[in-house]
């Protein structure tokens, strides 16, 4: 379980001044590539199950679903290595600032922050928000640099009191 109050402190202190709001998000890259890479990890799993001879369906159904799991998360984990960033980072607001920085682990643990991303202007940067379903999308420009991250807002989704906090800082819906 991440302890959201350390987050914070460690944020501000990385980033040099107080952190009003701080949660974790995802990188966001659509709905398409994520099924993709799910699919493309169930079948091979389901492909590795009959090479082997197991034809027990409880077995086929926990090795198609570890497939896609691990489908979904190589393709955000090549999408965050191809842009120089960690799957899951962290947001952060400060007075002036939105701060984008990194994460290793995910939504429900891990270790971080250690560097910062990027920073945008409060005053200057363009935020624009969408949602599907529980899932907001946030788009973060300034001077060129964008920054698309997502959370979930879900009945089972860690970090919600600090995420809203976060999307209400910054405007979000």
């Amino acid at each position: 379980m991440v302890d959201y109050a350390a987050l914070r402190a460690d944020t501000a202190a990385l980033v040099g001044e107080p952190v009003t709001a701080a949660a974790l998000f995802v990188i966001d890259i659509g709905w398409a590539a994520p099924l993709a890479g799910g699919v493309a990890g169930s079948v091979a799993a389901d492909a590795a199950a009959d090479a082997l001879g197991i034809g027990d369906p409880l077995v086929d159904g926990l090795a198609a679903g570890a497939g896609l799991a691990a489908g979904r998360h190589a393709v955000y984990q090549g999408s965050a290595d191809a842009a120089g960033l960690t799957p899951v980072m962290v947001l952060a607001t400060t007075a002036d600032e939105i701060v984008l920085l990194d994460w290793h682990g995910d939504v429900r643990s891990g270790t971080g922050p250690t560097t910062v991303f990027a920073r945008f202007s409060r005053a200057d940067a363009v935020v624009t928000s969408s949602r599907t379903g529980t899932t907001h999308h946030v788009e973060l420009a300034q001077d060129g640099v964008t920054a698309k991250v997502q959370c979930t807002l879900g009945l089972l989704s860690p970090g919600k009191a600090e995420t809203r906090q976060v999307l209400d800082e910054l405007g979000a819906d």
